[in-house]
């Protein structure tokens, strides 16, 4: 393959490292790196598709696409959330300390440098602006953000090698379809003769295309003139004396991909998430609450919240127990060489994935022991961080959800499920840091490396080109994004920037997240978690286990069961709640397609449903256009 691919993947990733975060400073609340679906890479593979019709030698190969695709995916995972988050929270615990609410005393003077900003003329200026003449003072941020960046290097590696250990399981065994990857492979096959993809010859596709973007187009037209939308975007109704809200909104990315799932797990999805959201509102009306508080970036009640953290630890040891052979395979490969097992079309070998993944989940437990979380402590929340990733991993592979969040993060789990006696002051104030990293899970590198490696699979870039771009791209992403950042933050003023913004400005560059970690400390400080509390939260992580184990069961034992157990998860995550209206249309279409018109027709209708999301992306990108040009940005 040709250097340009990678050059100009680089050159991508940074482009959307430096781009959403100067949106959100901006102040448009249009965001490309937010999601798993990563519209983003999508655009620009798009757009290079695009680029032979203005002269041939623009034309790129089909791995030299995917090699860009590949390096913009990884890219988008940092910019919008983890690298937001971070910044807010390692300047804003100083800034935003006072005397009142005595977070000198309690969190930041029990920190280590290498994870917050203690220079307080430094943080004042991140969000006030810098007075005349001042220089931004780029060498306070050098440790905080040099450490968080060993530890995501340390994880991103960590999720590389667990991808490739299950990829065989996955894509060879298990046959997943990967919706996510459907529509960017769907763009690059092409006859020889051709300057277009065959999907862009196709009429079903540039028919919905136009449907979606003009649908858009008007909303937003009438909305700028009148202030109200032709067509309602959300519609929240309330049941039941006001316990149970049902949130319904028409999204089209989530129409298309659903529609490429199997029916039994979409209905899996909505069907569950229907179901615990009728349980909540019934435990409501009952006034039965667990005891204790509620953690911050909990999904739903804490009954919802540990049902579901059940049901993802019950996944996760499925995923182990039905990979026992494969990932048997994978160890006597890296201790014994067995010659009998073929790994030379992985992209990293057995060994190295087996002893990687030691070895770096080694060095994150050494990380946190230094930030002062105990050995033992930091043992635990990395396997619950490994089962919230993994899991997520697996639904959004099978399930192709543009974002989905974990019901129950890993800080909440290690906090709630262990006796309080094993923390100390500076274990609690560690684990609250990791909501760095952990809060934010609409997207993660886990994820994306397993999509990467389903695209690998299907084009055979060459494994130490793809292993190369994948880790440039995180880093040239975690420098653009942590840079655009901290300049825009010192020349605007990120409070400035916050109070003129709307959507996820208003959260990740206000006092937001400094105030869930700090909560989250001063909480468990002043009120420890007692045997009562914790006992309650097992209890409820044991009936989710339950009912995930009573499901899968029942999926893998008679072949009339519909339901599949997918959705139990993250049936009460945030973006769930919001697409299950859609994923039930879904649901509905195909199966009505299917009974009357067959799987022919069905096949013929796929481009259809792919010109959605396209339409959809395609508009997102006039829409910043547009808010960016009126707005005189």
């Amino acid at each position: 393959m040709r250097k340009r691919a990678f050059i100009i993947g680089l050159i991508i990733s940074a482009g959307i490292s430096i781009f959403d975060p100067y949106l959100m400073f901006k102040g448009v609340d249009v965001y490309f790196t937010w999601e798993y679906w990563a519209p983003a890479a999508i655009f620009a593979l798009f757009l290079m598709l695009l680029l032979p019709c203005i002269h041939r030698n623009l034309e790129l190969s089909t791995r030299e696409l995917l090699l860009i695709f590949i390096m913009a995916s990884t890219a988008s995972v940092f910019p919008t959330a983890l690298i937001a988050t971070l910044t807010s929270i390692v300047s804003g615990l100083k800034y935003f300390a006072t005397s009142v609410n005595q977070w000198d005393e309690l969190i930041i003077s029990k920190l280590s440098p290498f994870v917050i900003i203690k220079d307080e003329l430094a943080a004042k200026y991140y969000y006030e602006g810098l007075p005349p003449g001042e220089s931004i003072p780029y060498m306070v941020w050098i440790k905080p953000l040099g450490f968080f960046l060993l530890f995501i290097l340390a994880f991103s590696f960590f999720s590389i090698c667990l991808m490739v250990l299950f990829r065989k399981q996955w894509v060879e065994k298990e046959r997943l379809i990967y919706p996510l990857t459907v529509l960017p492979l769907e763009m690059i096959k092409k006859e020889k003769k051709r300057r277009l993809p065959d999907l862009f010859t196709n009429k079903l596709f540039w028919l919905s295309f136009a449907l979606v973007f003009l649908y858009y187009l008007l909303n937003w037209w009438t909305d700028s003139l009148t202030g109200s939308s032709i067509f309602p975007q959300r519609v929240t109704v309330s049941l039941f004396r006001n316990t149970l809200k049902l949130i319904l909104i028409l999204y089209f990315p989530v129409l298309g991909l659903t529609y490429l799932i199997p029916r039994s797990v979409s209905l899996s999805l909505w069907f569950f998430s229907l179901l615990l959201s009728l349980e909540g509102s019934l435990l409501a009306m009952s006034g039965f609450r667990l005891p204790g508080v509620a953690e911050p970036y909990q999904e739903g009640s804490s009954v919802t919240c540990f049902q579901g953290g059940g049901a993802m630890l019950m996944l996760v040891i499925a995923l182990f127990w039905r990979a026992r052979k494969h990932l048997s395979d994978c160890c006597r490969k890296a201790f014994r060489n067995d010659p009998s097992i073929d790994d030379s079309s992985e992209m990293l070998s057995y060994r190295t994935s087996v002893w990687g993944s030691v070895i770096s989940f080694l060095l994150m437990v050494g990380l946190l022991r230094f930030v002062g979380m105990s050995y033992f402590v930091s043992l635990v929340f990395l396997l619950f961080s490994v089962v919230v990733f993994l899991g997520l991993s697996r639904i959004i592979c099978q399930a192709g959800l543009p974002a989905a969040r974990a019901m129950c993060i890993p800080p909440v789990y290690t906090v709630s499920l262990l006796p309080p006696n094993l923390f100390n002051e500076q274990g609690y104030i560690a684990l609250g840091f990791q909501y760095t990293w952990t809060c934010e899970l609409r997207t993660s590198i886990m994820s994306t490396v397993g999509h990467n490696l389903k695209i690998q699979d299907e084009t055979r870039i060459p494994a130490k080109l793809l292993l190369g771009s994948i880790i440039s791209a995180i880093i040239v992403s975690y420098v653009c994004s942590a840079s655009t950042f901290i300049i825009n933050g010192y020349r605007l003023g990120t409070l400035n920037a916050s109070v003129s913004g709307s959507g996820m400005a208003r959260w990740f560059l206000s006092p937001s997240m400094s105030n869930t970690v700090a909560r989250f400390v001063t909480q468990k400080l002043n009120s420890p978690m007692t045997a009562d509390v914790i006992l309650s939260r097992y209890l409820f992580t044991g009936i989710g286990a339950g009912l995930m184990g009573i499901v899968m069961f029942l999926h893998s034992k008679f072949t009339w069961w519909p339901i599949h157990y997918l959705g139990i998860p993250v049936a009460q995550s945030q973006p769930l709640r919001e697409y299950w209206l859609t994923i039930f249309l879904a649901w509905l279409i195909k199966g009505l397609i299917l009974r009357f018109g067959g799987h022919n027709v069905y096949k013929k209708s796929v481009p259809f449903f792919l010109g959605m999301i396209l339409g959809y992306i395609v508009w997102k990108f006039f829409q910043v256009a547009f808010s960016l040009i009126f707005s005189g940005g």
